[in-house]
């Protein structure tokens, strides 16, 4: 697992020699090395997925807090916001001092990208007896660290399943004469499909974004193709979660009472529900979700909550809408607020997307769509900002859900029968 993450080292120690031979044999493995002196830390590096330090850095510090400020003082010059996920092996025979370096090292946390792990190791047992079985030892310390060992395994995974995707589409066209055209053209129609974007609309719509959405599906194809054999997780009894706030443990099969935890769930069901980061007020597009800024009476609940906002999803199904079919947009009524740890119990609702965080918001909130609330709006009325400001959009899964839902509650019959 190690060598296959391990494609970089930066080693930073004041004493060159005591690390020569951690050099050749990681160089002998094909990963690439560089030494620094401490001094020579006062600049942006670039990533470099594992960093060994000693933890005697400072060449005035006398007490482990000095030697730690002067650890911090290096990761700040030469670690920046985007330098990517990497892990720190801090040399030191008091193991103890790893804890604390972690606690300090905390407190930097909106200053630089933090390390996905820090661990510790004995540097004058390999001076004694070699570097040869320094690997197993990281692997074996970094298996018992769920985090490190989870996102080492995913970070392969991704390595190689982005190679496999894309290779495989190379290979759909291996003539270099044709290559860039046809793969143009391939790429071009995985991305309109994407969407189902008709031809006639897309001009200025950013189809290159779409291109790259499209072959993320191919990604995750691949990797799950290669992580069958991934198992990382202890028993479910065993797993619980620590509220930094408060202390509650909140165990995995018990009923959320953490509202830190609730705005970490919020944080993740954005990424995974719904597109903050593509939108285009000009481009109307069925999942878009629309404030509704103008007094419209149609859209507007009867019994909004306290500071809640009224909401707009265009509902065109898909197979319309790339074919061009709809003259109007299909909008179903809504609204979103805070999230109080409640969804509402009214049965012409759709209640499932909470937790979840949306832009300019700090809190997490609660959306809500109402399957009795149906209208059509004007195109031309959704481009208009002042009158429908676009919020986010709905992925895929989320969009069929409320598609779905809102299908079966429309199509229920009943009879009207004398007994």
């Amino acid at each position: 697992m190690v060598e296959k993450f391990i494609d970089s080292v930066l080693i930073i120690d004041d004493k060159e020699n005591e690390i020569k031979e951690l050099q050749n044999i990681l160089e002998s493995k094909d990963i690439w090395v560089k030494y620094k002196n401490p001094k020579e830390c006062s600049y942006k590096f670039r990533n470099r997925k594992i960093i060994f330090l000693d933890i005697y850095l400072s060449e005035t510090a006398t007490e482990l807090k000095g030697h730690i400020s002067e650890i911090r003082k290096i990761l700040k010059a030469i670690i920046g916001q985007n330098f990517g996920t990497y892990g720190i092996v801090v040399w030191t025979n008091h193991l103890q001092h790893v804890d604390t370096i972690k606690e300090k090292i905390q407190l930097d946390k909106k200053q630089y990208d933090l390390p996905l792990f820090i661990c510790g190791l004995d540097k004058q047992k390999y001076l004694k007896d070699g570097y040869d079985s320094l690997l197993n030892d990281l692997e074996a310390e970094l298996k018992s660290n769920f985090a490190a060992n989870f996102f080492i395994n995913w970070s392969i995974l991704v390595n190689q399943g982005k190679d496999k995707a894309v290779t495989d589409i190379f290979n759909l066209v291996p003539d270099y004469q044709k290559q860039n055209n046809n793969l143009e053209f391939l790429l071009f129609k995985l991305a309109q499909n994407y969407t189902g974007i008709p031809i006639d609309k897309i001009d200025d719509y950013p189809l290159s974004v779409d291109a790259i959405k499209a072959f993320n599906d191919m990604l995750v194809s691949e990797v799950n193709a290669v992580s069958k054999n991934l198992s990382v997780f202890s028993s479910s009894n065993a797993i619980k979660y620590t509220d930094s706030e408060n202390g509650i443990v909140q165990a995995e099969t018990k009923k959320i009472k953490s509202e830190e935890l609730y705005n970490i769930f919020a944080e993740i069901n954005s990424h995974l529900l719904i597109d903050q980061a593509h939108l285009s007020q000009d481009k109307v597009i069925p999942g878009n979700v629309y404030e509704v800024i103008k007094d419209d009476d149609r859209f507007k609940h009867p019994a909004l909550p306290v500071n809640a906002k009224p909401i707009i999803i265009e509902m065109t199904p898909p197979c319309d809408f790339s074919n061009d079919k709809s003259k109007k947009p299909r909008v179903l009524a809504g609204y979103f607020c805070d999230f109080n740890g409640k969804k509402s119990p009214n049965e012409n609702f759709y209640k499932e997307l909470f937790p979840v965080k949306i832009k300019e918001f700090n809190k997490s909130q609660i959306v809500i769509f109402d399957f009795s609330i149906l209208g059509i709006v004007d195109e031309d009325d959704l481009k208009d900002a002042n009158k429908y400001k676009i919020l986010f959009r709905a992925k895929d899964k989320l969009f069929a859900d409320i598609l779905q839902k809102m299908s079966s509650h429309t199509a229920r019959l009943g009879l009207s029968i004398i007994r």
